[in-house]
């Protein structure tokens, strides 16, 4: 019984460890094809401009300024 406890909490280790990195990847590649939808819908179109974007009215962004 005690084998079995040890693995159980040592599983449960492992998963509560790892699963915020897990997410966390999830969440950025979310943004990013998120980012590039929106850049997709708004070719030739002004800042400010409303297109749908997965449903969704969304504002097009100005565009970034250069660095110097």
């Amino acid at each position: 019984m005690s084998k079995l406890l040890a693995t159980v909490l040592a599983a449960a280790f492992a998963v509560v460890t790892v699963s915020p990195v897990a997410f966390a990847q999830t969440k950025e590649e979310k943004q990013a094809s998120a980012k590039a939808a929106v850049d997709t819908a708004c070719k030739g179109k002004k800042p400010g401009d409303v297109v749908k974007v997965s449903g969704k009215d969304v504002k097009c962004p100005a565009p970034a300024a250069a660095k110097k």
